[in-house]
């Protein structure tokens, strides 16, 4: 088993804060991603730099990928490892001003949408707070797995209904949606995150897949999606061996696709 790390920037406003991180632990197979929710700002220079969901990501990114060391390998194991990511991520947000203040600011939290997978052997188990995702490509190219999209779900219901430039939107969106489930009409709404709160575990998607020999194994944030979505860049991903000419692929195809959005992936062949 190989891998590769990209990661960049916000290429159309590189002046923005990081608010991706990752870690590894590859004697043990664990591969994780998560991806800081932004915070208001008035205009872009205002955004908090070092970002506050920076440090919430790398909090849960450490937790995860040390806390898995030893434990029985299974889908429960890494829940209790996010769990235990959630307490801590509270711990940080309690110290936290924003924290204090997110009755006025539109309850602005420390908080990341995560993806991660452990492999053993020829297993891999994976866990997906969206929008943050796993994909695993066979020889085919096939895609597994099919997961739920709860951010966009949740997003189109607000979209139709509230006006996100009213805070009272955004606050809605933060408080009521996130963790929750909310029921309108015949559909329910809701996505995950860990911000500290309870309820992030009805949108934590948990499986377990069976590798093959030169499967290709991608656990990414948003930025990658539209990357990952094009059947052209992961067969040539796939032909890579993994060197920095595949860094400078990604990056050309970064600007040839537009995909200017902070992005973070790890790229895993199985052999």
């Amino acid at each position: 088993m190989k891998h590769i790390i990209y990661h960049e920037n916000n290429l159309k406003y590189p002046y923005l804060p990081q608010e991706d991180y990752y870690a590894h632990s590859k004697d043990n197979g664990v591969y994780i991603v998560a991806d800081g929710v932004t915070h208001d700002a008035e205009d872009f220079s205002k955004y908090p730099i070092p970002s506050e969901s920076y440090e919430v990501a790398r909090i849960v990114c450490k937790t995860v990928a040390e806390n898995l060391n030893g434990k029985s390998y299974s889908t429960d194991s890494l829940k209790d490892a996010y769990k235990l990511a959630n307490e801590k991520v509270l711990e940080f947000n309690l110290s936290s001003d924003l924290y204090k203040n997110r009755k006025i600011n539109g309850f602005t939290v420390g908080a990341v949408t995560t993806s991660a997978v452990w492999i053993k052997g020829y297993k891999l188990i994976y866990g997906v707070l969206d929008d943050c995702f796993v994909s695993v490509f066979n020889k085919d190219l096939e895609m597994s797995p099919k997961l739920e999209k709860y951010v966009e779900k949740s997003a189109e219901y607000l979209d139709k209904n509230f006006d996100w430039n009213d805070i009272e939107t955004r606050r809605h969106w933060r408080e009521d949606i996130r963790n929750h489930l909310i029921k309108v009409g015949d559909r329910e709404y809701g996505y995950g995150v860990i911000d500290g709160r309870d309820g992030f575990e009805k949108f934590l998607q948990l499986g377990e897949i069976n590798l093959e020999k030169e499967d290709l194994v991608c656990v990414y944030s948003d930025g990658f999606i539209n990357l990952i979505n094009n059947k052209n860049f992961i067969k040539e991903i796939k032909n890579q061996e993994f060197t920095n000419d595949t860094c400078e692929y990604i990056s050309k195809m970064s600007v040839e696709l537009k995909q200017e959005k902070e992005k973070t992936c790890y790229f895993i062949k199985i052999d």
